[in-house]
């Protein structure tokens, strides 16, 4: 089995959640990942907080910034780690992923095997 990450995008619906479909969006979430769990898949997932840094080369010197300084739909939100016999069986399980159901959207891309 190949490991892929399924990283989370944009998902622009959630300030418009009520509380309790709020709550009801988790335990999808929750729910998505103990599935994989249970089949063996899921190495690791979590959300990311919004706040972050970009460190960018610049005339010999790396320059610090907050950020990240994108539009809503590209700030990545959280990811999982799983395994999937390749990539067509990855996009399959992403399908799935609750985030397609709040105005997300997701990448999913191999990790490198360099063993």
């Amino acid at each position: 089995m190949k490991k892929f990450i399924l990283l989370i995008r944009g998902e622009d619906k959630w300030e418009q959640l009520s509380p309790a479909e709020a709550q009801a969006a988790v335990e999808k979430y929750s729910a998505w990942a103990k599935k994989l769990r249970e089949e063996g898949r899921l190495v690791d997932a979590e959300g990311l907080a919004p706040e972050a840094r970009h460190l960018v080369p610049h005339e010999g010197q790396i320059v610090v910034s907050d950020g990240p300084f994108t539009e809503t739909k590209e700030i990545v939100g959280g990811y999982y780690v799983f395994t999937a016999k390749d990539l067509d069986e990855a996009t399959e399980i992403c399908r799935a992923c609750p985030s397609l159901e709040y105005g997300g959207n997701v990448e999913i891309r191999p990790v490198m095997d360099y063993s």
